[in-house]
């Protein structure tokens, strides 16, 4: 556990890379669509990538204790703060296309 941190760290910021950079270069409709679905792919790597590595590290068992206790913490607090994130996300939309600040493909 002492290494959970720094992992979701690195693993949040290859989304938040290609996020950002897909959302300033085409900011659109669509991109909503994927910005909704993200607490959704992100739950579902961390239920996968953390217990695998502490599979290949401790064992099979381990692994799917791993997977219970990952589960335990990363699903209540994901539908929590992804509800948070989403919704400011579409409020910062709102408010972009609001003020005219989108392109006009937007």
């Amino acid at each position: 556990m002492e290494h959970f941190l720094d992992l979701w760290l690195w693993l949040y910021a290859v989304f938040a890379v290609a996020y950002g950079t897909y959302i300033w270069f085409q900011p659109s409709k669509r991109m909503m669509l994927l910005v909704s679905i993200t607490p959704i792919i992100f739950l579902g790597v961390v239920l996968v990538v953390f217990p695998l590595l502490a599979a290949m590290d401790a064992g099979a068992v381990e692994g799917f204790k791993f997977l219970a206790v990952v589960a335990l913490v990363a699903v209540p607090s994901s539908v929590v703060i992804g509800a948070v994130y989403v919704l400011l996300a579409y409020t910062l939309y709102v408010l972009f296309r609001r003020y005219g600040l989108l392109p006009s493909n937007s």
